[in-house]
This record gives C-alpha cells, structure tokens and sequence, in this order.
C-alpha cells in the first residue's frame, strides 16, 4: 500500500514538471516604448479616411520591425494597413482608446492609450506608437536565492526540499529529505546467549541533511548546469513491529556520506524553473546499528551510497 501512494506521488509530481515546461510555449513578447501625438506631421490631414458616419479618423503609426502584424481596436480599422518599412499606418475612428497588435510567435498586446497621457484620439490626428520585440526567454539572475521541492528516486526514495543561492557561479545548498520506503523487518536477539525469549523487530525509516557546493556554466539563457559535491547525514528511525519479552532499543543509527552531482537546470519564468540532479554518494561512516542494519538489509544499505536523482520545482527570489 505504501509502495503503491509513493507511486502515485512521483508520477503526479513528474506530471507537475511536464506542465511547467509546457506553459512555456512564447518566444518573443512586445514591449511599448512610447505613444505620443506628434504635431508636426500633417498626413491625417492630407490623405484623410473617413468612418461611416463622415467622420475622419486618426492615424497611428506604429512603429514595429516584425512582419505580417495584425492590428483590432473596439471602434474598428478604417481601411488597409500599409506596413511602410517597418513602419504601419493604422487607421482609426476619432474616440479610439486602445489599439490590439498581434504578431506570430508572441502573445498579443493591447495598448490603451490612457496608460500614456492619451485619452482617446482626435480625428485628423497623427500619433506615433513605438514597439519592439523581446526574446521571451527568461534569464537567470546571477544573485539569487531559491526554495525547491524535490522529489529523490534511486537508492533512497524520498522528497524533500532544498535551499539555496548563487552569487555569480558559486552555489550554496541544503538540502532535507524524508525516506518515502521502508527496510524490511530486522529482528534483534536481546537474550545474550543465556536466556530464552522472542526476539525485537524493527523496520526502518531513513531522513536525509546535508549541503552541497558547486560552480554553475551558464549555457545559453534558459538552460544552467551545475557541478556539486557535498556531504550529509543519514539517520534511520526504527519502529518496533512486534511485542517481545525482551525489549531492545535499536532505533536510531546514521551514516555519513559525500556526493558528487550534476544540477541541471531549466527557466521557465523569470521567478521559477526545473531542475534534474544526478547523484552519486559514498559513505564515509557508519554508526554500529546502521552499519549492522544495513549489513541485512539491502534498502537501509542503499540509503547511504550509490545513485540517485531527485526532480525540483523552484522559486527564486
């Protein structure tokens, strides 16, 4: 039962991961610079077009390098739009106040005119709207701190969370993580060859402290990888799963152990990303119960050494 929730968990906290990669599907964005009236220039005047009741309209020149953008405004367009070299004669009724621009590959934008000093605009008026395109990917910022919780498969299965920063290329990280397994069940003899008695018998939990250092190689803007090493605590809980006659305290034991990992991660938004980190880990000590348990017990031997991976989603700040 136990085996089949922590299924359940790891596949829904992957699912988790895979739809924060996907909300990420924008390349670009648009960006207004500046709206202004622009007074010298007469062309509203000189090549006017009218709406339906007679009225002539207003004309923006919107000022955007991409090609084949697509313009809507709640009064409606009067007539084509001529993209004039990077440069489009939008066509609009007097009383306008907002203008949708849309391009491929980019989120639509909505200028209301309000937002720059512009209530609405005058017909046989000539305004300039200035937008560029900004590549949508998100950058890391070379200072930050960050909360990730993760999720560790491998020799010790369990989740957790980390906390951590960089400055520059230099990472800082601790890490806390809760055993999701259980060992089989260890029996102990308390009768020290002199007395007849059942035996104590334990099954154990394992947690996980520890921190880490490492270098990080920037590679492109949304993707970084980070070379660590570290060292931690490994602490069994052991919890009786029978009466004896003899009672025996075997609960707690631990293992200290070193790890080298890779931290891979990828920005989703500015403020949260993904990451994957292969670990390998060998112990360095063992207390005389762990070592003892783990003697008989091929989960609680994997709990100090060999490899593992754990999944985060974090925030940064």
């Amino acid at each position: 039962m136990i085996l089949t929730l922590n299924i359940v968990s790891m596949k829904r906290y992957l699912f988790l991961i895979l739809v924060c990669i996907c909300t990420y599907c924008q390349g670009q964005t648009l960006k207004v610079i500046k709206m202004n009236m622009s007074t010298s220039d007469i062309s509203a005047r000189t090549l006017p077009r009218y709406d339906i009741n007679g009225q002539p309209g207003a004309l923006i020149k919107v000022q955007l390098p991409q090609k084949g953008a697509t313009f809507k405004s709640p009064l409606g367009i009067l007539g084509d739009v001529k993209d004039d070299n990077g440069e489009y004669l939008v066509y609009v009724p007097e009383k306008t106040k907002q203008l949708t621009i849309k391009v491929s590959n980019a989120l639509p934008i909505t200028v209301m005119f309000g937002e720059y000093g512009i209530k609405m605009v005058e017909g046989k008026m000539n305004y300039v709207l200035q937008i560029i395109v900004e590549d949508g990917i998100s950058k890391f910022k070379k200072k930050n701190v960050y909360i990730e919780p993760q999720i560790q498969l491998g020799g010790m299965t369990a989740f957790g969370i980390s906390l951590g920063g960089y400055v520059n290329h230099l990472n800082v990280e601790a890490s806390y993580l809760m055993g999701l397994t259980e060992s089989e069940e260890v029996f102990w003899n308390n009768t020290n060859g002199a007395e007849s008695g059942s035996p104590s018998c334990y099954a154990y939990k394992s947690s996980f402290i520890g921190g880490k250092v490492g270098y990080a190689f920037y590679l492109g803007r949304p993707f970084r990888i980070t070379p660590q090493v570290g060292v931690g605590v490994v602490s069994l809980n052991g919890t009786e799963k029978q009466d004896s006659d003899k009672a025996l305290d075997a609960k707690n034991g631990y293992a200290l152990n070193a790890s080298a990992s890779v931290k891979i991660d990828y920005l989703i938004l500015p403020w949260l990303g993904v990451g994957i980190t292969p670990e390998y880990s060998v112990a360095l000590s063992q207390s005389d119960l762990y070592e003892r348990v783990a003697d008989v017990s091929s989960k609680v031997d994997g709990f100090a050494k060999g490899f593992n991976v754990r999944l985060g989603v974090y925030v940064t700040f």
